[in-house]
C-alpha cells in the first residue's frame, strides 16, 4: 500500500500514518508543557504490564520513545513494580529484566505494595515531578485520568500511543487560563475600593458655576457701514459755505474799524 502525489512523489502509507502519530504526540506534549510544566528529559514511569506488552510486540522502548515524543527521556520504575514482576514467576521474567535496567525511584514504601497502588501513591494528586505513566492496566489509567496533568502511554497493535488529555486536564487548563485573564479576589477588592473613593471625590468636588457665554467673534457677521443719503451731505456743504461768508464779513468789518482808528 502506498500513496502517490503528482505522479512523481512516492510515499508509503505506513510512513504517512507514522507522521500523523508523531504530530498528534507532539501536540499533546506541547499541551502538557504549556499548562502543567512538563519538561525534558521526560520522566516515564514504566510498570510491568507495559514491559510485557513491549516484549510481546518486539518494541525497543529506549529507541522508539524519544523519536515518538520528540525529546530526551528517562525511563524509571520503583521497587514495588520490580518486586511484583519478580513474584509472578517465569512468565514475566523477560519483563522483569527489561524493567530492571531502568532507574529506580524511591517510592517510600517499607512493605512492597502492588504496582498500581504504588504508582497511585507515588504520583499523588498533583504530579509535582511531572511523570508520564506507561501502563496497560485499565483500572490504573482510569484512576489517573481523574487527576489533571498526567500523560498516559500504552501499546496498541505493536505501536506506542500517547493518550489525549483527560477531561480533568482540559478543565484544569481552562481554569488556569481564565485565572490568568480575570483578576483575582484581592485585585477585585482593590478595584472596588478605588471605585468607591473615586465616587466620593466626585461628590465632594464643587461644580463650577456656568455663566452665559457670548457669541463667537469669528462666527459673528461684521456690521456694514451704511451710506448716508445725498440730502444730508448737501446740507452739510451749504452750512460750511455760510460759515465762510460770515467769517469774511467779520474780517472786512474789523479792517474798516482799524483803518478809521488809524486816520483819526
Amino acid at each position: 500500500t502506498a500513496l502517490w502525489l503528482n505522479q512523481e512523489l512516492f510515499i508509503p502509507r505506513g510512513s504517512v500514518m507514522k507522521i500523523k502519530r508523531y504530530k498528534h504526540a507532539r501536540k499533546i506534549i506541547s499541551f502538557h508543557k504549556i499548562h502543567f510544566g512538563l519538561r525534558e528529559p521526560y520522566q516515564i514511569l514504566v510498570d510491568g504490564t507495559f514491559c510485557q506488552a513491549a516484549l510481546q510486540g518486539k518494541i525497543l522502548i529506549k529507541e522508539q520513545l524519544p523519536k515518538y515524543l520528540g525529546g530526551n527521556i528517562q525511563l524509571v520504575t520503583t521497587r514495588c513494580i520490580l518486586n511484583e514482576l519478580k513474584s509472578l514467576g517465569d512468565e514475566l521474567k523477560g519483563a522483569y529484566y527489561i524493567a530492571n535496567r531502568f532507574q529506580q525511584r524511591r517510592c517510600g514504601h517499607k512493605k512492597h505494595l502492588p504496582a498500581a497502588q504504588c504508582i497511585n501513591e507515588f504520583i499523588g494528586d498533583t504530579n509535582d515531578h511531572h511523570y508520564c505513566i506507561a501502563t496497560q492496566d485499565l483500572d490504573l489509567k482510569y484512576n489517573l485520568k481523574e487527576r489533571p496533568g498526567i500523560p498516559l502511554l500504552h501499546i496498541v497493535r505493536n505501536t506506542i500511543v500517547l493518550e489525549s488529555p483527560s477531561i480533568a486536564s482540559t478543565s484544569k487548563a481552562d481554569q488556569v487560563s481564565n485565572d490568568k485573564i480575570n483578576p483575582s479576589k484581592y485585585e477585585q477588592s482593590v478595584i472596588t475600593k478605588l471605585n468607591q473613593t473615586k465616587k466620593t471625590n466626585e461628590v465632594t468636588k464643587r461644580r463650577k458655576r456656568k455663566f452665559p457665554k457670548g457669541p463667537n467673534p469669528l462666527s459673528v457677521k461684521k456690521r456694514s457701514r451704511q451710506s448716508k443719503p445725498d440730502c444730508i451731505v448737501n446740507d452739510r456743504v451749504s452750512l460750511s459755505k455760510k460759515r465762510r461768508v460770515r467769517l469774511q464779513k467779520r474780517r472786512a468789518i474789523e479792517q474798516l474799524a482799524r483803518t478809521i482808528q488809524n486816520e483819526s
